[in-house]
Parts: structure tokens; C-alpha cells; sequence
């Protein structure tokens, strides 16, 4: 059995505090192809959080400086995460964290993101039904190359810095 490769990102906080997040993909495709899914899933992220997407990566290093509003806010913190759990075609669960998110996407008086918000509704459908690149669609899946076909939830996390204050 294949071992999927992982697309890494590392979000940043006004602070300078840094944080990654990976998502796990089939080992079947070009280099190219990989580069065009990192920077469609970057651009998917972009919207639901408050960090600024630093470095997106597969061995090699993704040009993300094309993203127009890639930038951190004032208030963007790396240990506030989007939990995104996913259910693969096989029935196992994957989990996707993303650092940083933006306190917009989250639903007003609850822990969980609103996903009918039209960003967070973008990424979810891209790690359901993957992402279009030439000559192919780039889908998502977990270390064993198992798709991603439903989300079972997607809610705000913290995490610790592992600093101590």
C-alpha cells in the first residue's frame, strides 16, 4: 500500500507565531499538478482565517504571493483552529486543522463554523470532491489514500503554543 503525500501550509499571526496544518493526497500526480492544488486549496483557506498563509509545501516550496488578501489581522491568532473532520470513502475519519481562523467563520453563539458561510462552505466541497487541475481532479484523502466524500464536523479548536506565559 502507498503512503499519500501530505500538502503542508504554515499560517502566521500578527504576533509571529507560526503554526502548520497538512492535508493528505494521492500519490499519483505530477509536480504540477501538486503546485496548482496547493495553491487552489491556499486560496480556499485564505477567506476563514485571520493568519496570513506563509508557506504551502510538498518537498518544494509553493509560490502563494498571488493571493490578494493574504494578510494577517490585528486580531489573527495561530492557537485558534478550524477542526475539520472528514469521513473517507472507507469509512475512516481524517482530521484537518487549520491554525488561525477568523472569528467571522465561525457560527455567532456556538463552537462551530458556519458552513453555510460561502468560504467555508468552498474549502469544504474542494476536500469532498477535490480540486480541478490540469489533467485531472486532485481529491483529498487520508494516509492510506482513502477519498474524502463527507464532513462529519468542522468547529473552532484551540490549541496550546506549548510557550509559557
Amino acid at each position: 500500500m502507498a503512503i499519500a503525500y501530505q500538502i503542508t501550509y504554515e499560517l502566521e499571526d500578527d504576533s509571529g507565531e507560526r503554526a502548520t496544518f497538512g492535508i493528505n493526497i494521492p500519490t499519483t500526480f505530477s509536480l504540477a499538478q501538486y503546485t496548482e492544488f496547493g495553491r487552489a486549496v491556499a486560496s480556499l483557506v485564505d477567506p476563514i482565517v485571520s493568519g496570513r498563509i506563509s508557506n504551502c509545501g510538498l518537498t518544494i516550496s509553493v509560490d502563494l504571493s498571488g493571493l490578494t488578501s493574504n494578510a494577517f489581522t490585528s486580531t489573527s491568532d495561530v492557537e485558534e483552529v478550524a477542526a475539520f473532520q472528514f469521513s473517507t470513502v472507507d469509512g475512516t475519519k481524517t482530521l484537518v486543522n487549520v491554525p488561525a481562523i477568523d472569528e467571522l467563520a465561525v457560527a455567532s453563539g456556538t463552537d462551530d463554523l458556519d458552513q453555510a458561510d460561502v468560504f467555508v462552505a468552498a474549502f469544504i466541497t474542494a476536500m469532498e470532491s477535490g480540486v480541478a487541475v490540469t489533467g485531472g481532479t486532485v481529491s483529498p484523502c487520508d494516509v492510506a489514500e482513502s477519498d474524502i466524500n463527507s464532513t462529519v464536523y468542522a468547529r473552532e479548536n484551540f490549541r496550546a503554543s506549548g510557550k509559557r506565559r
